[in-house]
């Protein structure tokens, strides 16, 4: 199973783009293109199988670079520069006049909806370029004085414009984890899966939760289970990462075992949670589909349904 979101092929010239002539440059050169995004979504070429993010040429989206919040500096790919425009102070209207001018049959979608339909770099590329603009307009003011803030380096630090602190891009670490019974009684493999009131539909997934400050990663887990299944693990081990830019965090995947047979989660944090067989899970019906399944499960599109899917193929 592919893991969405960690194919970025870009080189991110983290010296070069620290000088400004350079970055001018790059904006100039009819090689460079322009990603624009508003309002979180990104603009594709939706009727191109898959769907590809739309390159624009620089020339082309002149206007969109002038009426643009933020122009962020990505990378360069086959020796051309990317940007990204955040055209979210442009109205709905406008927007579409200026995308149907510079790339018509492109539309802004949601990265979260078609996310799975993408090849594994384009994937990435969109959720790369949707993260750095949430993060721009999430910090347009200084955290310590809360005076404006500007965008230097090509969109990766911002200035403020009273106490001169910077700020950089920051990632929210949040661990989520695949919990298997140890000594189930009737020998029959079980994993926990627990079913959050913030999620749509009938989902079951793995727990999860954001790292606090002065704990390892795996004493995050730990408590992380305790706090919403009530119940010890042991065993922990690393699986795999994955940026998820819904907004801005890095998910750390891990597997772990508990020998507690009864959850007793806490209902301010779970609707349910409680131990399934391979067999159970393989009833569930997919993220957003209407088979009329009691439960569905995550997103093919996260780290979540990677742990899920492994664990599935080990049971054979």
């Amino acid at each position: 199973m592919i893991l969405h979101y960690t194919a970025m092929a870009l080189t991110r010239h983290g010296d070069l783009r620290q000088d400004p002539d350079w970055l001018r440059a790059q904006l100039a050169s009819d090689r460079s293109r322009v990603l624009p995004l508003r309002a979180d979504r990104n603009l594709f070429h939706a009727d191109r199988q898959p769907p590809e993010a739309a390159r624009i040429p620089i020339d082309d989206a002149a206007l969109m670079l002038a009426n643009a919040r933020e122009v962020i500096y990505l990378g360069h790919e086959a020796g051309r520069a990317l940007f990204a425009a955040d055209l979210d102070d442009i109205d709905e209207l406008r927007a579409e006049e200026l995308v149907d001018r510079a790339a018509p049959g492109s539309r802004f979608l949601d990265l979260r909806r078609i996310g799975t339909l993408l090849s594994p770099a384009e994937g990435s590329l969109a959720a790369y370029a949707r993260a750095m603009t949430a993060w721009h307009r999430n910090n347009g003011f200084c955290a310590r004085c809360g005076q404006p803030t500007t965008a230097m380096r090509g969109g990766h630090m911002r200035r403020c414009d009273g106490c001169g602190r910077e700020h950089f891009p920051r990632i929210d670490p949040a661990v989520i984890m695949l919990v298997e019974l140890a000594d189930p009684p009737d020998g029959i493999p079980r994993c926990l899966l627990g079913r959050h009131p913030g999620l749509p539909g009938r989902i079951y997934s793995t727990l999860a939760g954001y790292v606090d400050p002065g704990e390892t990663l795996e004493q995050a887990v730990a408590r992380e289970v305790r706090e919403e299944a009530g119940i010890g693990v042991t065993d922990i081990r690393y699986v795999a990462s994955q940026p998820w830019p819904f907004p801005g965090s890095l998910m750390l995947g891990f597997r772990a075992r508990s020998r507690d047979q009864e959850p007793d989660f806490a209902a301010d944090e779970l609707e349910d949670a409680r131990w399934f067989t391979a067999d159970e899970i393989r009833a569930f019906g997919e993220f957003g589909d209407d088979r009329g399944a009691n439960h569905e499960l995550p997103r093919g599109d996260s780290i979540a349904r990677l742990l899920i899917a492994q664990w599935l193929t080990e049971q054979g």
